[in-house]
C-alpha cells in the first residue's frame, strides 16, 4: 500500500506529495522543493509487521501520520523502542537461564549463542504483542 500526503511540492512542473509511505517496500520518501527526494528504508521485521498490520487494521492512523509529516520519526522511534525492549527482555531471561550461564562459564560460546538466539525469538512474542500489533 502506498500512502501519499495531502501536502504537495512543485518539482519540474509537477505536484509531488511531501511524504510517501510504501508499506510493501518499507520506505518513507520525503520530497522537498529544491532537493532530491530523501528515501529512508527500514529492514526490521517489526517495522514490516507493524506497517502491514496498520495498513489492514488502522489505515486511518497511517494516513494521519503521513499527512502530519510525523511518519518517519514515528517509525524510527518504534524501530528503536522495539529493538531495545527485545534486548531488555533477552537480558532478563539470560540472567536466570542456568543452562546459558553454565555454557558461558565453561566457554561453550556456540551453545551460549544458540540459547541467546532462542531467548530472543521467545522474547519477540510478548514485545510484538505489546508494541507492534497495536
Amino acid at each position: 500500500m502506498i500512502i501519499r500526503s495531502k501536502d504537495k511540492v512543485q518539482e519540474n512542473g509537477k505536484n509531488k506529495p511531501v511524504w510517501v509511505l510504501d508499506t510493501d517496500a518499507l520506505t518513507v520518501t520525503h520530497n522537498t522543493p529544491d532537493a532530491a527526494p530523501s528515501v529512508t528504508e527500514f529492514s526490521s521485521d517489526h517495522i514490516k509487521y507493524h506497517l502491514h498490520y496498520s495498513a489492514e487494521y488502522r489505515p486511518t492512523r497511517l494516513k494521519k501520520l503521513v499527512n502530519d509529516g510525523t511518519i518517519l520519526s514515528y517509525l524510527t522511534e518504534l524501530d528503536r523502542s522495539v529493538a531495545e525492549a527485545i534486548e531488555r527482555q533477552v537480558g532478563m531471561m539470560l540472567e536466570n537461564d542456568t543452562e546459558y550461564l553454565r555454557a558461558v562459564a565453561v566457554g561453550d560460546l556456540a551453545k551460549a549463542r544458540g540459547l541467546e538466539n532462542m531467548d530472543r525469538q521467545i522474547a519477540r512474542e510478548p514485545v510484538y504483542a505489546a508494541m507492534v500489533y497495536v
